[in-house]
């Protein structure tokens, strides 16, 4: 089928492009000869970032040194034309692997969905069918435990005995309509339930932060959008945030 035909083909061009991902060892040789530099002056810069201090011009020359060399190794690295074509292909592949799976994943979500929902609406108005039967015979049920109790005690009004008054009396206390259930059929289909969240009203929940702590674990400050307005306006004040000005 067509359908069918696409998707292999592009399974195939995915397996392709994995293939072509793959790195051949001239490739990686001289990736390694590049990168082992780096990873050798690493380790001064790691033991240089444990033990630094400045006291002194002489201190800061070498800190000021330091900096510039590591970022040397930084762009180094980031630059790298091996890496960046690897990097670029294995985003690549990502998205032809994502596009295959969705490819055959979101079909047969939909299918899926087509197929259980008939079920779902057979079962839910067989439960309501169920349901309604079963409040009709509970009903039932009352309005017949009540005539037997008026009954009861229409004979205890009728009789002159203390003893026999009592216990029509119990009788008529005794009589309790049973609940009535209706099994509904099944349709056999999976089924979860869950809360969502039908609607929202920002100004109640807002106020209702301010007295009610238990709520404010649903809200995330955003810091980083606090510092852009605060780099945007600096003289902008905003209650319970401290802001601080750093060099980088």
């Amino acid at each position: 089928m067509e359908n069918e035909r696409v998707e292999l083909v592009q399974v195939n061009k995915l397996v392709e492009a994995t293939n072509a991902v793959a790195v051949p060892n001239p490739v990686r040789e001289a990736l390694i000869r590049t990168l082992s530099p780096v990873a050798e002056r690493m380790a001064g810069y790691d033991k240089l970032a444990k033990t630094i201090t400045v006291a002194n011009q002489a201190d800061a020359d070498m800190a000021a040194q330091a900096d510039k060399e590591i970022a040397a190794d930084i762009k180094l690295v980031e630059s790298n034309d091996v890496l960046s074509k690897i990097i670029r292909g294995l985003d690549q592949l990502h998205g032809k692997a994502v596009a295959v799976r969705s490819l055959f994943v979101n079909p047969m979500k939909a299918y899926r969905k087509a197929i259980r929902q008939p079920g779902l609406d057979w079962e839910a108005g067989e439960k309501k069918k169920a349901d309604d039967l079963a409040r009709k015979l509970t009903a039932e049920a009352e309005a017949k435990a009540t005539r037997e109790r008026e009954a009861l005690l229409k004979k205890a009004a009728a009789v002159k005995t203390p003893e026999k008054k009592e216990a029509y009396q119990e009788q008529a206390a005794s009589v309790i309509a049973p609940t009535v259930h209706v099994e509904a059929p099944k349709s056999g289909l999976r089924t979860s339930k869950a809360w969502v969240v039908q609607s929202l009203r920002e100004d109640l929940f807002f106020a209702a932060l301010a007295t009610r702590d238990d709520l404010r674990g649903f809200v995330e400050i955003n810091t980083a959008r606090l510092q852009r307005a605060k780099a945007a306006n600096p003289s902008m004040e905003i209650p319970g945030v401290v802001f601080e000005q750093i060099t980088r």
